[in-house]
């Protein structure tokens, strides 16, 4: 078997998974390429300014990386080739977001690898194209040399099967674009959330639905053990501890508070609504029902029951975007519903509403993506899921079609659908993995797990960390004599903390 492999700035433990398969398929004896990014990209996921000595950090740790693994001659190692811009800076304004999305590079959609890189970086899904016209050319230049590359490689070496980090970024859609239109076999790979695990999905991305094969796979090998594992999973959550990689967002909240609005004589409907910069950029994620996306959904369920007085909805925005500007689109527009609907109640990222006790108190629940519309099915609530998401073939939470369709459920009596199938999917949370062979963790940093590669932890070079350390430094040093100003935020913020 030919396996093809490209490393683009990985951080731990993506650059040890990547690792751990490369030794896979060597002990396997399949001829194994893999295409190493030296600098040579405009930009990447970790260093998408294009910082010289972040791109020096990068290949030191790589260098190091490559010297544990001593990989034998059934292994080759090449690098990107020089960058080439094929588009220059005066390539024309686009007009939107969308815009971009549509873009093509030899008829394949590479503009929403784009959308979702910037989308990362700017934590706004429908950020400024005109404000941010040079990074989108930048990351359309990255997007078309990765693809240009990967194709000439994948035509020359002629892989069996291609393996690639995430497949959602500008740096590595085009390998899931070529792959599928070369019919190429391909896996992508990910973190998972079992501590010494990682995921790979054949022709897929981490960010699809869970395929109803795995779901019945797990159906048919069901044990009392299994429910245990996920049914503490909603439990530690609802205590507003962290489990595993996944962050509690509940902290700091007022156990069993309500809006002070909140009366139990209205037919209550809570919505717990999703980041939508966290998956604008996915195509696969394209809301079913709602178009351009889920605030418009809101407003549109808002509207038809504007007359009916007997209804009031309950909006908790995501505790995660208190950490994103004001000005970011999705705050912006809710910002106007809160100001346009008298039928809804707003709680802010900020709020100290407790989430649980309003998922309680509530009659239905919408979401259009978050993982509460699994919870609430465990807690004993009918959920109505007016999006995709990953546990939709789990059969935990009511699917419409249509908005009729999702008006009804929300007029109708309708129940609960079984607990067991919410705790199914928690316990694929908990247990989906493919267990390290040579990479052991030994902590988490940043979300992320830390460990050693065959009893090494793999780092960059004492000197190439200092190089960037102080490029960092010089760059603080010119942007408070710039803006000196800058000095007394930094004050007012770590006497706040």
């Amino acid at each position: 078997m030919k396996v093809f492999f490209f490393h683009i700035g990985t951080p731990t433990p993506i650059l040890e998974t990547e690792l751990e398969l490369i030794r896979k398929h060597e002990k396997l004896g399949d001829s194994v390429r893999v295409l190493q990014c030296t600098g040579n990209l405009p930009s990447c996921g970790i260093n998408p300014s294009h910082v010289a000595s972040r791109c020096g950090m990068c290949r030191s740790k790589f260098k190091n990386g490559w010297e544990v693994l001593n990989s034998s001659k059934n292994v080759e190692l090449k690098q990107f080739p020089p960058y080439k811009p094929e588009l220059p800076n005066s390539h024309p304004i686009f007009n939107s977001v969308d815009n971009v999305k549509l873009y093509q590079y030899d008829n394949e959609n590479i503009g929403y690898g784009v959308v979702s890189s910037l989308t990362s970086i700017f934590r706004d899904h429908r950020f400024n194209t005109r404000k941010y016209h040079k990074e989108i050319i930048r990351e359309l230049n990255t997007a078309i040399q990765v693809y240009k590359t990967l194709k000439r490689e994948l035509e020359e070496f002629k892989p069996t099967l291609v393996y690639f980090f995430n497949g959602r970024l500008s740096t590595h859609l085009p390998a899931k674009l070529l792959c599928k239109r070369m019919g190429i076999d391909y896996f992508s790979y990910e973190v998972a959330n079992k501590p010494n695990n990682y995921r790979v999905i054949r022709n897929g991305i981490p960010h699809g639905v869970i395929s109803t094969k795995e779901v019945d796979l797990i159906r048919s090998n069901w044990t009392k053990e299994h429910e245990k594992i996920g049914e503490a999973f909603f439990k530690v959550k609802r205590m507003g501890r962290d489990v595993g990689q996944i962050p509690s967002y509940v902290k700091g909240q007022a156990k069993d508070s309500l809006p002070k609005i909140f009366s139990q004589d209205k037919k209550n409907i809570a919505i717990f609504c999703g980041t939508i910069d966290e998956y604008a950029g996915i195509e696969e994620w394209k809301n079913k029902i709602y178009e351009p996306d889920e605030t418009a959904g809101i407003s549109e369920i808002l509207e038809s029951f504007e007359s009916d007085n007997r209804f009031m909805f309950y909006l908790r925005v995501h505790p995660h975007m208190k950490e994103v500007a004001s000005t970011t689109s999705q705050l912006m527009d809710i910002r106007e519903l809160s100001l346009r609907f008298s039928n809804l109640c707003v709680i802010w990222p900020e709020d100290v509403i407790d989430s649980y006790a309003l998922m309680d108190a509530c009659e239905k629940t919408i979401v259009f993506h978050s993982t509460m519309g699994a919870e609430a099915t465990y807690w004993g609530k009918p959920s109505i899921l007016a999006g995709h998401a990953q546990y939709e073939s789990f059969n935990c939470a009511y699917t419409p079609k249509t908005h009729e369709e999702l008006v009804r459920l929300l007029v109708e009596d309708i129940k609960p659908l079984p607990a067991e199938s919410a705790i199914r999917y928690a316990f694929w949370i908990m247990a989906h993995g493919i267990p390290f062979q040579h990479f052991k963790q030994t902590g988490n940093k940043n979300g992320l797990a830390i460990g050693t590669f065959d009893g090494v932890k793999i780092k960059p070079s004492a000197l190439s960390v200092l190089w960037y350390k102080a490029h960092i430094f010089s760059e603080r040093v010119k942007r408070v004599i710039k803006k000196p100003s800058l000095i007394l935020k930094k004050l007012k913020k770590f006497l706040r903390k």
